[in-house]
């Protein structure tokens, strides 16, 4: 019990330390259903969608449950690893948005925007589907991180796995794309459908999410800098600097931090050394 309540001081100490936290809290939950509103656009194109929600849709449709409900039930799965493996910095509001809204946001706009769109879908159209999806997507994703209250449950797995097998997150997330694909394919019977020469059978896959998987990154990073650092009046660089350092390394010195070292909220302290922030 005592542990939880210094746990909970802590999430606490984490969010409150920030500046404008009401502010980010805001935009990061306005960036949760810009994000969903980008997911459904990428899945009514027809191109696929990025590798997370190509698994979680193909799974959902395979078990017939809603995409929403099964998302959050992946993500709640996650979680709970994060919180007792992980630094509690990887978790914070936004993580909760993440888990709960993007899901629900995309089923809810995939369903109103299909009924307007004729059977004679045009290439054209689709391709300016996939765009529109490619521009949102991303400057949702700059939004949400630059607010900066908790990462994705699939992006805190990635952080975690890389320290658990000592390799760069940038092979960690290739090899973790890779594998929900080939998961969603398995099971929604997709990669038989490839084995027998029926590439019909594969569904959420396709260019955007070859797109989603190499090119986000850099587009994301161009929104960090020039958009998403404006609407919150923050130095971009040091900010990129500083979440790193939080997300990435706080997060593995967890385990190192003597648990005997009781955590008084009355002790708060904005300047403190990363040894006694991330306590």
């Amino acid at each position: 019990m005592k542990h939880f309540q210094n746990e909970a001081y802590g999430y606490v100490k984490d969010m409150f330390t920030q500046h404008h936290m009401v502010k980010r809290v805001v935009l990061s939950f306005i960036s949760i259903i810009v994000m969903g509103f980008g997911i459904s656009l990428f899945s009514v194109s027809g191109f696929g969608v990025d590798p997370f929600t190509s698994m979680n849709m193909n799974i959902a449709s395979t078990l017939h449950l809603g995409f929403g409900t099964y998302q959050l039930i992946v993500n709640a799965i996650l979680l709970f690893y994060i919180i007792i493996v992980a630094h509690r910095g990887l978790v914070g509001l936004g993580t909760v948005f993440n888990m709960v809204g993007c899901g629900y946001v995309c089923e809810f706009f995939s369903k109103t925007i299909t009924p307007f769109i004729s059977e004679h879908f045009s290439l054209p159209l689709r391709i300016l589907f996939l765009l529109a999806g490619i521009i949102t997507l991303c400057f949702a994703c700059s939004l949400f991180f630059t607010a900066n209250v908790g990462v994705g449950p699939y992006d805190a797995l990635g952080f975690m796995l890389s320290r658990g097998i000592h390799l760069p997150y940038k092979w960690i997330r290739v090899i973790t794309d890779i594998t929900v694909i080939l998961i969603g394919l398995i099971i929604s019977g997709g990669l038989t459908g490839l084995m027998n020469g029926n590439p019909s059978a594969v569904h959420n896959i396709g260019v955007g999410t070859i797109i989603t998987a190499f090119c986000m990154g850099p587009l994301v990073n161009l929104f960090n800098k020039y958009v998403s650092a404006k609407i919150f009046n923050i130095d971009y660089e040091k900010i990129s600097k500083d979440v790193a350092f939080f997300m990435i390394k706080g997060a593995m010195v967890k385990n190192t931090v003597p648990r005997q070292v009781p955590f008084s909220p009355t002790r708060l302290n904005k300047k403190a050394n990363p040894y006694e922030l991330l306590r």
